[in-house]
C-alpha cells in the first residue's frame, strides 16, 4: 500500500504495514489503530495517550485512624497517574500518595475524608490529563456507635430471670465483648452477635450493683467501650404463720367445727408436715393480707343451710381455709375446710385439707356430735358417754414462744342432766355444750382459728346456740432492718423477738409492703 498524506496536515496515514521508514520524530496516522503515532527511539507509539478506566477497588478507610490505603484496578494506568476521592458535596481530594504498580493496578494512601460526604467517587487522572472515574465506590469504615446509653440498665429483685439489651450501631457486623477485667452476674451471659443480656440473677445476701463494661468492634476499627450496670434487689427471707378462721360448731348434738386451715415456714405446717418454704418478698411490693373471721354458730332456730365454715385467711399467695363447719340441723355431716368439722348424730366428719389440718370425727346417731379437726390431730368420734373432742392445733414458736393454733371444736352430747359434751382441741377449740348443767357450746378462741363447740337440741330455745369458730391470724417474722408498712384494714401489732421484728395481723383485709 503506498503512503499517503493527509490532505490537511501533510502528515502520512496508511496502515500498520504503510509505515514510513525508521527515523525519530517522524509523525504518522495510522488508520488501521486510529491513532496518530510518533516513531522514537523505542519505536512506534501512540501520540494520544488511552483514557484511563477503573473496574474495582479494595481496601478500607478507617474512621478511627483517619487514612486508608486503596488498591485501584483498572486498564491503561500509567506512570504518573494520580488517584483522588470526590465527595457527595463536590469536592475532589487528591491521594496523598499514589504508586503505579502496573498498567493494570495502582496504590492510593488518602487522608481526611469525611464520612459526612460517602460514599466517595474514586478517580484516576493520566497525565494526559484523560481520567476514568467508578461512582460511590469507597465508604468510611466508621467506629461503630452505641445505641444504648451507659449507666444502669435497670434494677431486678434477686432470682428473676432477665432479658436486657446493649446495642451498637455499624455498617459492618458488631461483635460485642466483655471488657478485660469486666463480669456480668453469676448465671447472666452476653451474646457476642447481638447484644443481649440474659439469664437468671444470682441469689444474694443483700442489695447489689453489678458494673461491666462492653466492648462492641467492628473487626477493623478499634473496639468502642461503654460502661453499663444492673442492680439487683435482695428478696426478703419473711417466716409466716397464717391460720384460717375456725368453722361454728352445730346443734342438735351437733359436731364441733373444725380449726382453721394452719401454715406455716416454722416448726410444721397443718397436719403434721414440715415447714414450707420461707416467703421471698420484694421491696416496695404490695402483698395482701386477710384475717379471715370465725364461723357462725348455728341453733334449732336457723337453717342448717347457714354458712358457718370459718373464713379463709391469706397473705400474699399463700392461702389457709377456713374450718369447715360442724354438722347441723338435717345436714349430718360435717363440712370439709382447713380442718374438717364434726359430724352430727350419726353423720361423718368432714375432711381437712392436706397440708393445713385433718378431718373432723363421726358421732353416736341420736346421743353424740364427733369433734371438729384440728390442724395437727383429727377429731374424736362421739361415744355413747360424751362428745367427741376436737383435735389438737400445732405448737408454732413464731412468735418466740410456742402457741398452739387452730385446734377443733368439741362435739355437742345429749344427756339429761350432766355436761359431758366433747372437749376443745389444744389451740382455741371450743368445748362441746350438753343438755343440762350447760347446754351452749363454746366459742372457738379468736386469733388461734379454733372450731366452735357443738350444743344440744332444747326445743327451739335460743340458748341452744352452738359455739362460733374463732377468728383466724396472720404474723410475719422479718428482719429487724427493715420496716413492714401497713395499709388501711388492718389491725396489727408489731413486735421485736431475737432481733427480727413480728408482726401479727388479727383483723381485716388490706395491703402490706416491705421497705
Amino acid at each position: 500500500m503506498s503512503i499517503r498524506k493527509s490532505s490537511s496536515s501533510g502528515i502520512p496515514f496508511g496502515n500498520n504495514a504503510g509505515r514510513p521508514a525508521a527515523q525519530t520524530g517522524q509523525p504518522y496516522f495510522n488508520g488501521e489503530t486510529a491513532r496518530l503515532e510518533l516513531y522514537t527511539g523505542a519505536g512506534w507509539q501512540n501520540i494520544v495517550q488511552e483514557t484511563p478506566g477503573i473496574t474495582s477497588i479494595s481496601g478500607a478507610y478507617l474512621e478511627s485512624a483517619g487514612t486508608g490505603t486503596i488498591t485501584i484496578s483498572g486498564t491503561n494506568f500509567l506512570s504518573g497517574a494520580l488517584a483522588s476521592a470526590v465527595g457527595t458535596n463536590g469536592v475532589e481530594v487528591n491521594a496523598s500518595s499514589t504508586t503505579f504498580n502496573s498498567i493494570v493496578q495502582l496504590t492510593a494512601v488518602f487522608a481526611g475524608l469525611s464520612s459526612a460526604h460517602e460514599p466517595y467517587d474514586i478517580k484516576v487522572t493520566n497525565p494526559s490529563n484523560l481520567f476514568g472515574i467508578i461512582p460511590d465506590a469507597l465508604h468510611i469504615n466508621n467506629n461503630p456507635t452505641w445505641n444504648t446509653a451507659a449507666g444502669s440498665l435497670g434494677t431486678f429483685d434477686e432470682l428473676v430471670a432477665i432479658s436486657i439489651s446493649a446495642t451498637a450501631t455499624d455498617d459492618s457486623i458488631i461483635t460485642y465483648s466483655l471488657a478485660s477485667g469486666s463480669s456480668l452476674p453469676s448465671g447472666v451471659t452476653l451474646n457476642s452477635s447481638t447484644g443481649l443480656i440474659s439469664g437468671n440473677l444470682p441469689d444474694i445476701s443483700s442489695d447489689t450493683t453489678y458494673t461491666f463494661t462492653i466492648n462492641a468492634s467492628d473487626g477493623s476499627n478499634p473496639a468502642v467501650p461503654r460502661t453499663f450496670s444492673i442492680t439487683s434487689l435482695a428478696l426478703l427471707d419473711i417466716d409466716y404463720l397464717v391460720v384460717g378462721g375456725g368453722g361454728g360448731g352445730g346443734y342438735d348434738n351437733g359436731g364441733g367445727g373444725g380449726g382453721g386451715g394452719l401454715r406455716s415456714s416454722v416448726d410444721s405446717t397443718g397436719g403434721g408436715g414440715s415447714p414450707e418454704p420461707k416467703f421471698l418478698a420484694a421491696l416496695a411490693t404490695n402483698y395482701s393480707v386477710s384475717v379471715g373471721i370465725g364461723g357462725r354458730g348455728t341453733s334449732d332456730t336457723l337453717s342448717s343451710s347457714v354458712l358457718s365454715s370459718g373464713g379463709s385467711s391469706t397473705f400474699a399467695t399463700i392461702t389457709a381455709l377456713g374450718g369447715g363447719k360442724g354438722g347441723t340441723g338435717s345436714a349430718f355431716d360435717g363440712a370439709s375446710g382447713g380442718s374438717g368439722g364434726g359430724s352430727k348424730r350419726g353423720g361423718a366428719g368432714g375432711a381437712g385439707t392436706p397440708g393445713q389440718g385433718l378431718s373432723g370425727g363421726s358421732g353416736v346417731t341420736n346421743i353424740t356430735g364427733g369433734g371438729g379437726g384440728g390442724a395437727g390431730q383429727a377429731g374424736s368420734n362421739g361415744s355413747s358417754a360424751s362428745g367427741g373432742s376436737g383435735g389438737n392445733g400445732l405448737s408454732i414458736s413464731i412468735t418466740g414462744s410456742s402457741v398452739y393454733y387452730a385446734g377443733g371444736g368439741g362435739g355437742g352430747y345429749e344427756s339429761g342432766s350432766n355436761n359431758n359434751g366433747g372437749l376443745g382441741g389444744l389451740g382455741g377449740g371450743g368445748k362441746g355444750g350438753a343438755r343440762g348443767a350447760t347446754t351452749l357450746g363454746v366459742n372457738g378462741t379468736d386469733g388461734l382459728g379454733g372450731g366452735g363447740g357443738g350444743t344440744e337440741y332444747s326445743g327451739g330455745s335460743s340458748s341452744t346456740e352452738a359455739g362460733k369458730g374463732g377468728s383466724g391470724i396472720v404474723i410475719l417474722r422479718y428482719p429487724s432492718a427493715r420496716t413492714l408498712n401497713v395499709g388501711a384494714g388492718l389491725t396489727s401489732t408489731t413486735a421485736t423477738v431475737d432481733g427480727n421484728k413480728v408482726t401479727s395481723f388479727t383483723a381485716g383485709s388490706g395491703t402490706v409492703t416491705f421497705s
